[in-house]
């Protein structure tokens, strides 16, 4: 969701010095095209505490600020990692598939390349950022199949990648209480059951929040397809959710999200044992990272994770800057443990 966009574009704090570049009118918009994109690389998470490195659970290894010169770049909502840890396919929530390849050296983010943009196909073939299902958020990855979720008309779309980016997504089948979610906080996160769990290879999505008039109440979710059903997420301090993945071990990860006026911006990851994700649970578990404004953190929506060679767990949040100068497009690294 482009959640309180009104807060975002006044926390200029978090975002002195990121005017975007001039874009060239000539670029296609129905083409999948390369993209410029300048990456400004950072070592201190907490500029006030620069040689800081430990933040709960995670240790931050580094961390860039991209700036693409395509208007499609950027709302970076969710999104996949290779194995290698340094491809990435992402979504943004105007309906474009944003590919590229992160650049490290001596295991420190430097760069990034090799990034091109595509629009979304929707069923019928159109540009979906021109149809009804633009707003999408959630994404996860099963073989060569793409799911993407819609978070305003509440769908799920499977997109068939050997066909490449022309590739049109079908809508699947989803319970009839999620079309119940509120217009603009609909499935925010979704991704596949491992294989630990109750249902391996089955989809999960989880709402960004509970529907008025029960905003306040536990958020949501579904495990989709034959032996699934719903279940809920306990909501703790207000944070809504904005994304989800699975640890080698089965658990699962929840990245949520919190605003309060005058008080500004939070980020969360939450961790829970993959025993208790089963129809019916109310969810709940460790907190494994937390921090304010006073990190270098946007409105992060992605959460991605890839094992290095050493078996690391690295997690990599990406940030939806909802297409303001006054937003960044981030990329946070951090190990695990």
């Amino acid at each position: 969701m482009k959640t309180r966009r009104a807060f975002l574009r006044s926390v200029a704090g978090l975002a002195a010095g990121t005017l975007l570049p001039q874009v060239s009118s000539a670029l296609p918009r129905d083409a999948e095209r390369a993209v410029k994109v300048s990456a400004y690389p950072f070592e201190a998470f907490s500029p006030r505490e620069p040689e800081r490195r430990q933040f709960g659970k995670l240790t931050f290894l580094s961390g860039l600020e991209l700036r693409g010169n395509d208007p499609e770049f950027g709302g970076i909502s969710s999104g996949v990692m290779d194995a290698d840890g340094l491809g990435f396919l992402v979504a943004s929530d105007h309906a474009h598939w944003i590919k590229g390849r992160l650049v490290e050296k001596n295991g420190v983010l430097s760069g990034v390349e090799e990034v091109v943009i595509a629009p979304m196909r929707a069923p019928n073939g159109r540009r979906m950022k021109e149809t009804r299902y633009f707003d999408t958020e959630g994404m996860t990855r099963r073989g060569n199949e793409v799911f993407v979720s819609v978070e305003r008309t509440h769908d799920i779309l499977r997109f068939d990648l050997t066909k490449g980016f022309a590739a049109r997504g079908q809508l699947i089948e989803l319970p009839s209480a999620m079309k119940a979610l509120d217009y603009n906080l609909g499935i925010e996160a979704i991704g596949i059951m491992p294989p630990q769990s109750v249902r391996p290879g089955a989809l999960i999505g989880l709402a960004e929040r509970a529907p008025s008039p029960r905003a306040r109440e536990d958020i949501p979710g579904w495990i989709l397809g034959p032996g699934g059903g719903a279940l809920s997420v306990r909501r703790r301090d207000n944070f809504d959710i904005t994304d989800l993945n699975f640890l080698p071990t089965g658990d699962l990860l929840i990245l949520e999200r919190r605003f309060v006026p005058f008080t500004g911006l939070s980020v969360r990851i939450r961790r829970v044992p993959i025993a208790l994700v089963k129809p019916g649970a109310l969810l709940d578990g460790e907190v494994l990272f937390e921090v304010d404004h006073s990190c270098q953190i946007d409105n992060m929506e992605a959460l991605l994770l890839h094992q290095d060679k050493s078996g690391r767990i690295i997690i990599t949040l990406l940030s939806d800057d909802n297409f303001s100068i006054l937003q960044r497009t981030l990329v946070l690294r951090f190990v695990l443990g």
